[in-house]
């Protein structure tokens, strides 16, 4: 009996084994996949759930949110995160990653299929904000967060409150994720362009009797941004501050004001490249141009009053009528300086006479010059040559300005060179401002409209260089006196000019080298000297004792023999003979 009962024992087994594989073969189980698995006991600290495995598995009762709604019997999903566990041989299971494995899916096909998803703006973080979308942590850039510049305080109000956005990055192996709140009012805000631009092309008047609302939306210094609204759809354009009037404006708001209602505008570009698309309008193509016609009302180079309006470093504007304003550049202010200061030449509200230059794409370009130009009087009256009578202006450091009396052409300069024929910058110690001179016009240049003036030139005595070398020549010997010994040779004064000094350079003071010495001449000593190199047109000259003893020489040798000098033959060379025989002769009689 015992045998039998062992041996159904066994077969039982074998049963029950067989019938368990077969089970287990239809159950098809992969770790960290999502299963079902079915409730089959609740308890305070865990749920027991069967998933077709070996055995059982059991899950926390936090990850539940709804534990008091689930009953025995119920199904629910989990991750199944590993097949046994090490200590007690059941399932590893997981509600709670099931349910972001779940959400991290969506998110993907949100990413795949460009859906909008709904999340909360949670927390800053390095470069952005920390945004639960799905049940998942997600980074929201800094600037994605809104398609407009936002305050903190405005950022502040987005926390904890849910906000569409869009998925714009994600990847699938870190399981990052990076969404956008500006993708989704760009993509909004194209779909309404899109609209609008069905209904407006470049050309079109827009006006509320044709369904359009234009508003005034946001203003900056140089133009106002514009809401255009119909049926549907609205969009934002813009009106540049040169399109506003006609008459020049500071500020847009000097016109336009936020939330202010715009009759008409017209549409003068559709810009299809920028994303989003730009639209542009103007206010001023609606209006009258003042310009028409504007070449029969001023005449180049008529003159007429005009108002001045604003001054700028570079000139002025003035409304020479309503809307019509010219500029008044800087080098149109003064005859002579070019670079005056404008506030000096005009003041606000000043109304001036002025002379139009020019009328060209739809500018006007006028001067204050409107009288005959000094400049052209001056050179009618006088050329170079002339002798004028001058008053100093102001001494400088290298030379003295002379105002012409009885012109108003500015200062002309006179260097120190030009105040005497000592030519020393001495002589600008003895000039004051105020003091009256002659002086001759040197220089007359046209276009700088400048002149050069010389004192000297004017002088009575004339030139003591051109009184003294006019009528002389190069290779000329004449007679000086020694006025001063210096290191490097000797100033003389030729003739008996007082005023007139030229240097004998040391090297030009003998034939021989060993001769050329300074300190042998004495102030007083008379001597003769040859012209060499004299150069009448500027006033200069060179005086050489070498070359007059050269030429001396050479004359001697041609008179004289190859033996001769200056006084004949040279003492040495004539009596050398004698001096060599009688030498002779007492070495004979010794």
């Amino acid at each position: 009996m015992e045998v039998e009962a062992e041996s159904t024992k066994k077969e039982n087994v074998k049963e029950f084994e067989s019938l368990l594989k077969e089970d287990l073969k239809k159950r098809v189980l992969v770790e960290n996949s999502i299963i079902e698995a079915k409730i089959t006991e609740i308890t305070p600290k865990w749920v027991q759930l069967d998933a077709g495995g070996k055995s059982d598995g059991l899950v926390s009762a936090g990850e539940f949110d709804n534990l008091s709604s689930l009953k025995v019997g119920d199904t629910v999903s989990v991750l199944l995160e590993r097949m046994e566990d090490y200590r007690s041989g059941q399932l590893v299971l997981s509600r709670h990653k099931a349910i972001l494995l779940k959400n991290w899916t969506k998110l993907i096909e949100a990413y795949k299929k460009e859906e909008i998803v709904t999340g909360i703006i949670k927390s800053r973080t390095r470069g952005g904000y920390l945004a639960i979308v799905m049940g998942s942590n997600c980074f929201l850039p800094g600037s994605a967060i809104s398609d407009q510049p936002m305050k903190p305080d405005e950022v502040n109000k987005l926390f904890n409150v849910e906000q569409k956005m869009r998925v714009v990055s994600i990847n699938e192996q870190r399981m990052n994720c990076i969404v956008s709140i500006k993708e989704v009012h760009t993509k909004d805000k194209e779909k309404q362009m899109q609209e609008i631009l069905k209904k407006i092309k470049v050309g079109d008047i827009l006006t509320k009797t044709d369904g359009f609302k234009l508003t005034v939306n946001a203003l900056n210094d140089w133009a106002a941004w514009i809401l255009i609204s119909t049926e549907g759809a609205s969009a934002i354009s813009m009106i540049h501050i040169t399109q506003m009037s006609y008459s020049r404006l500071q500020k847009p708001s000097d016109l336009l004001s936020l939330n202010q209602n715009i009759p008409r505008v017209k549409v003068i570009d559709i810009d299809k490249t920028a994303r989003p698309h730009r639209i542009s309008l103007s206010i001023k193509a609606i209006m009258p141009d003042p310009f028409d016609e504007i070449e029969k009302r001023y005449e180049i180079g008529k003159t007429y009053s005009a108002k001045c309006m604003r001054i700028l470093s570079y000139g002025a504007f003035l409304e020479l009528e309503p809307k019509i304003q010219c500029l008044l550049h800087q080098s149109e202010m003064d005859f002579f300086n070019k670079n005056i200061d404008p506030n000096k030449k005009v003041s606000l509200g000043q109304e001036i006479e002025v002379r139009i230059l020019k009328i060209s794409d739809r500018k006007i370009s006028v001067s204050l010059l409107t009288g005959e130009n000094p400049w052209e009087s001056f050179i009618k009256k006088y050329k170079e040559g002339d002798v004028v009578s001058c008053l100093v202006d102001r001494v400088l450091d290298f030379a003295i300005m002379l105002k012409i009396e009885g012109s108003e052409i500015p200062a002309g300069i006179c260097h120190w060179k030009s105040l005497s024929f000592e030519e020393s910058e001495k002589n600008l110690k003895k000039w004051e401002k105020g003091m009256k001179t002659s002086a001759k016009i040197l220089l007359i240049d046209k276009e700088k409209m400048k002149i050069r003036l010389g004192v000297r030139e004017a002088s009575k005595e004339g030139d003591p260089f051109m009184n003294y070398f006019g009528t002389r020549e190069n290779n000329q010997i004449i007679t000086a006196t020694v006025k001063e010994v210096q290191k490097t040779g000797i100033k003389v004064s030729p003739g008996n000019s007082k005023n007139l000094l030229i240097t004998i350079k040391k090297s030009h003071l003998a034939r021989r080298v060993e001769d050329c010495r300074p300190e042998i001449f004495r102030r007083g000593d008379l001597i003769s000297a040859m012209i060499i190199n004299l150069r009448k047109s500027l006033r200069k000259t060179d005086l050489s004792i070498k070359q007059m003893e050269l030429q001396q020489e050479a004359e001697n040798i041609k008179k004289w023999g190859k033996d001769a000098s200056s006084s004949g033959q040279l003492l040495k060379d004539v009596l050398g003979k004698v001096f060599k025989s009688n030498k002779t002769k007492k070495d004979k009689e010794e």
